[in-house]
């Protein structure tokens, strides 16, 4: 079963794209209600910061440790990130709070 909703995998798709063609553009859509997702490239480096952000009352230090739900989302986007060559981070640290909202982010590198 997909947990990704097909507009993010469209939107992960349409980054891919463009690193093929030289026209990478940031990534910003909802994976679920209370999760969301932001990619944004440095090709300059040959990276991007692949953040999500979610809603909840406590604060993990790892994304990965909001449970096995989330892990799978999380699954499903680097899968797909993964089928365009990009290497994704190898974990999403705690960085900050918004309004509620936790990020958490690492540094993918990029074909």
């Amino acid at each position: 079963m997909n947990h990704v909703p097909d507009d993010a995998l469209a939107a992960v798709d349409a980054f891919g794209e463009g690193l093929l063609v030289g026209e990478t553009r940031p990534v910003e859509v909802r994976l679920r209600s209370d999760l969301r997702l932001a990619i944004d490239p440095d090709t300059r480096d040959g990276t991007a910061t692949v953040a999500f952000r979610i809603e909840h009352g406590r604060r993990e230090e790892r994304l990965r440790g909001y449970g096995s739900f989330v892990g799978t989302v999380v699954d499903g986007v680097e899968r797909r990130l993964g089928e365009w060559g990009v290497r994704p981070p190898e974990e999403y640290a705690y960085r900050d709070t918004d309004d509620g909202w936790h990020r958490y982010a690492g540094e993918a590198g990029l074909p």
